[in-house]
């Protein structure tokens, strides 16, 4: 019964004592903690799968994002605890050693260290809920905000979260005290005693390591600066980031020390004061110090990336909706090239029919729909239409001014010797004039103006093979190009307004007098869409235009849809439903980033403390000794500021290169997200990088009045 009672009473002692290290750590556990009771409370609230109506897709972000963020924080937790527990342990060997000299067997240590382990639990797991609770209904009512979903009334407390949280952070709890038992059983007393007091040999730099370093450093930086398709970009970004965390270790740990030994080489810099005692100090530390280096510099570039990607995509979704659906209704109608027949069976008579059709007409799509509008007492305030048609024509080579594939990239696809395939979007001349703002060009038949890509050829012949009449027979027909049009296809099709588009286009855009000419292109084709866009504003509410849709979708399934020809498909959008589906994701992005960047940054913060605190401790005898030969407060305090300047700050730097290396990747995965504002996604860079650095430095002046007071003068700290 002593022995129970001796135990726990020793465990807090020795926590009191240590309470520089186990403070931190404590709060680490209740913080990370909390934050996984969130992400888990959310999913589980009932509130937030029944939203109001109209937000179909509200639920399944909410629940999509946590999940992720709970699967995120929960790999980082277990990673990032067991490697602060290491700090705790190393710093208290000389404590264990001492308990063995003192005649405690290895099975007294390892009841104290069982105490100590549940009173972490304990605080760090109760402490980390009772936080999770008192926030969870603030941070869930700055996630709704974000996301512009309807805010779940009432409070409550979600049992299976706080299971969730008990079995997990207990379990890793768990995990890290058989790691120390481990350790405490493999040492001898006299190894632990000696712990913190084991010098290091200089360290060589490994060309082998380095080597390896600068190799993946430079493929994933390379990787990053030559891609140039955000497809591509997805499918080599995960093994970039891989790349350039490994090359980050080998940098830290190889080339860190050869840079350090280039500069004690430097006699005219080493010599002196406070560039001989930091130079020295870090580097017969930096072979320990490199993979702390290196976390910092990761967890800095994740913290960053993450913050300033989504900042980017939730402060350009308002662009990203006018790309959709950028009024109020939009329709869009689309007919394929190959839809010209339909092959009917009958089964009463077993016989098959064949029923051929033509594109719908434009016209009477767009005057079908004025009616529907009217019928429901709704009348546009604006509207306008365009109509395009896309497809891979098939192009004599020979047209490119006698010289054949000149004007094609090399991927390009090649029919036969003498055919190129051509990706064409092709619009009547009123369209173009409509969306370009110029007055109507005014085109003979069989005279166009073109837009190519960049990497084109220009020339002032287009032969294009198509059908003649409704024949299987195929011709070549001549357009005569006669000037340049101004639009890119990504302008016509997304937009549908004359605006800066700034990724390049690789689709030829053709200008064809009139409709008539347009449908002969669509006639004389096997492939392609044509597709008409109707837009139109109202000044009427949400409620009532999205009632208008489901009108019109009840009596379309029904039979009784748009009478006005042939078509594959029709879709209508609202921009209300848009908006909500944008902020929803752009949203949900942002706080995910912003609420993980923060816990990363909690986690870097403490890295830093118990670096600077460790280091504090293994220099206090240093220092001591050498103002004792001779070296003045002044000089100590200059050699410090340099040496912790130094440490403190190269793994910002390094991250901050990362980050412009990264920029260029960034940008092509915002574009899946039809965010193509590289001047917003800069701007967003540049402000996270500034304030990142700040909160950056505000860490340095508190970790670092630490380590001061641990090295100043008969401070009492020499452990």
């Amino acid at each position: 019964m002593r022995k129970l009672s001796f135990y726990p009473k020793l465990a807090a002692r020795s926590m009191k004592s240590n309470r520089r290290f186990y403070l931190p750590y404590i709060l680490t556990v209740i913080g990370t903690a909390a934050a996984f009771y969130i992400m888990a409370a959310i999913v589980s609230d009932p509130g937030s799968k029944e939203l109001a109506a109209g937000t179909s897709n509200g639920p399944m972000y909410v629940s999509m994002f946590m999940t992720l963020g709970m699967f995120v924080l929960g790999l980082f937790s277990c990673i990032f605890l067991l490697y602060t527990n290491s700090f705790l342990m190393k710093r208290r060997q000389k404590e264990l050693g001492l308990y063995s000299v003192l005649g405690m067997s290895k099975t007294n240590i390892a009841g104290i260290m069982v105490f100590e382990a549940l009173y972490i639990a304990l605080i760090g797991i109760g402490g980390g809920i009772a936080v999770g609770i008192l926030l969870t209904k603030l941070v869930s009512l700055a996630l709704f905000r974000l996301m512009r979903l309807p805010v779940p009334f009432g409070f409550s407390v979600q049992p299976i979260a706080i299971i969730i949280v008990v079995l997990f952070f207990a379990g890793l709890i768990l995990l890290t005290l058989l790691a120390n038992l481990a350790k405490v059983g493999r040492s001898r007393p006299v190894e632990l005693l000696r712990g913190g007091n084991v010098g290091e040999k200089e360290p060589k730099a490994n060309w082998f390591l380095t080597i390896v370093g600068v190799l993946f450093l430079g493929a994933g930086y390379a990787v990053a600066m030559l891609v140039d398709n955000p497809g591509m970009a997805v499918a080599v970004y995960f093994l970039a980031v891989f790349a350039v965390i490994i090359g980050t270790y080998c940098l830290f740990t190889s080339v860190s020390i050869a840079v350090l030994k280039a500069l004690r080489r430097n006699k005219r810099y080493y010599y002196k004061a406070k560039h001989f005692i930091s130079v020295s100090g870090m580097l017969y530390r930096m072979k320990r110090n490199a993979v702390g280096l290196a976390n910092i510099c990761i967890l800095c570039t994740m913290v960053m990336v993450m913050v300033s990607g989504t900042l980017s995509l939730y402060l350009g979704s308002e662009e990203q909706v006018n790309v959709h659906c950028p009024s109020d209704v939009v329709v869009e109608t689309t007919y394929y090239a190959s839809s010209t027949e339909d092959h009917v069976y009958n089964e009463e008579t077993g016989e098959e029919t064949i029923e051929y059709h033509t594109p719908y007409d434009a016209a009477a799509m767009d005057a079908w729909f004025e009616d529907y509008f009217a019928g429901h007492k709704l009348t546009p305030s604006a509207a306008k239409a365009v109509e395009y048609y896309e497809f891979s024509a098939e192009v004599d080579a020979a047209c490119w001014d006698g010289a054949p594939y000149a004007g094609f990239p090399e991927d390009y696809v090649f029919s036969d010797g003498d055919l190129q395939l051509l990706r064409v979007m092709a619009i009547t001349a009123e369209t173009y004039a409509q969306l370009s703002g110029e007055p109507v060009p005014e085109l003979a038949e069989g005279e166009v103006l073109v837009h190519f890509p960049s990497d084109f050829y220009s020339t002032d012949r287009l032969s294009i093979l198509i059908r003649s009449g409704e024949s299987e027979e195929r011709e070549f027909v001549d357009l005569d190009v006669t000037g340049e049009a101004k639009l890119t296809a990504a302008q016509i099709a997304l937009n549908m307004v004359a605006v800066n588009w700034s990724e390049e286009d690789d689709e030829t855009v053709l200008v064809v007098p009139d409709r008539a000419a347009l449908l002969e292109l669509v006639a004389g084709q096997e492939n392609g869409s044509y597709i008409w866009r109707g837009q139109y504003d109202f000044e009427a509410s949400d409620e009532a235009l999205a009632a208008m849709v489901d009108d019109y979708f009840a009596a379309s399934s029904e039979g009784d849809g748009v009478d006005a020809g042939y078509y594959d498909v029709l879709r209508i959008d609202l921009r209300s439903e848009t908006e909500r589906d944008v902020y929803g994701l752009s949203g949900g992005f942002l706080f995910l980033g912003v609420f993980l960047g923060i816990v990363f940054l909690m986690a870097t913060v403490l890295i830093i403390y118990y670096k600077q605190v460790s280091e504090g401790y293994e220099d206090n005898a240093r220092f001591d000794i050498m103002r004792k030969v001779g070296l003045s407060e002044r000089e100590a305090r200059r050699a410090i500021r340099s040496q912790i300047l130094t440490v403190f700050f190269m793994p910002i730097l390094v991250a901050a290169i990362h980050i412009a290396f990264d920029f260029n990747l960034v940008v092509l995965l915002l574009r899946l997200f039809s965010l193509t504002n590289v001047k917003l996604t800069a701007l967003c860079t540049l402000g996270t990088l500034l304030v990142f650095c700040a909160v950056y430095a505000v860490v340095y002046a508190l970790t670092a009045r630490s380590y001061y007071k641990i090295v100043r003068p008969n401070s009492g700290n020499v452990r």
